[in-house]
């Protein structure tokens, strides 16, 4: 016993340096899991990012700065279902939880895609229409007139002058030269032919569809020409209205 409060007393400084460290040690790991590490946690917290998409770019840059995110415009796009400028996508995409200050970046919406429209003055009906296609126009209405210039079948207008800068599928009109104007018309034989057929070579001899009459025939396809006035031959003003007589079925 008395050996023990020898070695204590030889001790005591060492004994007293070492609960002074555990106490400091415990105070130390108190004050990080109490305050340092909550702040740290809190500064580091994620977030939940909104959703920007179909806003307007100025207004979606409003959004993410008021929440300390960072918008970035990765690129455009062309999309004819969003007006220019509206964001179309972003990433991170909406409702991830992201830090604070992230950088979010959008594509931008260039609008719809603009088309050069072809030239077609010059090439036949069926090529003017392949043409159009080909640029991702459509063809419209067809309509002919006599042209000194241009041959029979030949484009001798569009409603779209070339190299016009319209939206994709865009509608264009074309004319279409009946060649040189002739000094006389001649009514030409449309009986046997669909109303459509007939429509279109009266136009081309520079004469109109009058009066259109039917008649019941179900031994033949409805809109058959059955008759025409005046006949198949006669010498007629120029724009003279044929008179028609097309089957149908009851």
């Amino acid at each position: 016993m008395q050996r023990f409060k020898q070695w204590r007393r030889m001790h005591k400084h060492a004994i007293l340096g070492g609960w002074v460290t555990l106490l400091v040690l415990v105070v130390w790991m108190l004050f990080m899991d109490w305050i340092v590490m909550p702040l740290y946690t809190k500064h580091g917290r994620e977030l939940e990012l909104p959703d920007i998409t179909e806003h307007p770019f100025e207004e979606a840059q409003k959004i993410l700065e008021d929440r300390s995110f960072k918008i970035i415009q990765d690129r455009e796009k062309s999309d004819s279902n969003y007006p220019r400028g509206t964001v179309i996508f972003q990433n991170p995409a909406p409702y991830a939880r992201v830090k604070k200050g992230r950088r979010i970046y959008v594509t931008v919406s260039a609008g719809e895609k603009s088309v050069q429209v072809p030239q077609i003055v010059g090439a036949s009906e069926r090529d003017a229409a392949f043409i159009l296609s080909h640029a991702g126009l459509v063809l419209g209405k067809v309509a002919f007139q006599f042209n000194d210039y241009y041959p029979r079948g030949v484009v001798c207008d569009q409603s779209v002058p070339k190299d016009g800068e319209v939206g994709a599928n865009t509608i264009v009109d074309i004319t279409v030269s009946r060649g040189t104007l002739p000094s006389h018309f001649v009514v030409p034989i449309v009986v046997g032919k669909n109303i459509e057929t007939a429509k279109k070579l009266l136009w081309e001899a520079g004469l109109e569809v009058g009066s259109i009459d039917n008649q019941t025939r179900p031994d033949l396809i409805p809109g058959t020409i059955l008759s025409q006035t005046p006949a198949p031959g006669t010498e007629v003003t120029q724009g003279r209205a044929i008179g028609l007589t097309i089957s149908r079925v009851e």
